[in-house]
C-alpha cells in the first residue's frame, strides 16, 4: 500500500512538472494546468490521510482536487484575459486622441 501511495505522489509530481510551460507564464492553458496538477496533488494528499483505504482515498481526492483546480486555473486565465482586452482598449482610445489631437481642426463656419 505504501508503494503505491508513493508512486502515486511520484506520479503527480512528474505530472505537475511535465503538465507545465514555464517559458510562457501567459500561454493559454498554463494556469489551468498548473492549478490542475497543485489542485490535484493536494487532494491525493488529503485524501490519502483521511480515509482509511489510502489508495481509495488518494484517487477520489486527486481526482477532485485536479477537477477544483482545473476550474479555478479556468477563471483565473478568463480573469488574465478580461484584463488584457480591458487595458488594449483604453490604450487604443489614447492612441486615437492623441491622433485626433495631432490632425489640423476642420476650418471654422461661421
Amino acid at each position: 500500500m505504501k508503494r503505491l501511495i508513493a508512486g502515486m505522489v511520484a506520479a503527480a509530481i512528474a505530472l505537475t512538472l511535465t503538465g507545465c510551460n514555464t517559458t510562457t507564464a501567459d500561454a493559454p492553458g498554463n494556469t489551468t494546468l498548473g492549478a490542475a496538477a497543485v489542485g490535484g496533488l493536494g487532494g491525493a494528499t488529503v485524501g490519502a490521510l483521511a480515509s482509511k483505504n489510502k489508495g481509495k482515498g488518494a484517487l477520489i481526492g486527486g481526482a477532485v482536487g485536479t477537477l477544483g483546480g482545473a476550474l479555478v486555473g479556468q477563471q483565473m486565465e478568463a480573469n488574465r484575459d478580461r484584463a488584457k482586452l480591458q487595458q488594449l482598449q483604453q490604450e487604443s482610445a489614447y492612441q486615437q486622441g492623441y491622433i485626433d489631437a495631432q490632425q489640423t481642426p476642420p476650418p471654422r463656419r461661421y
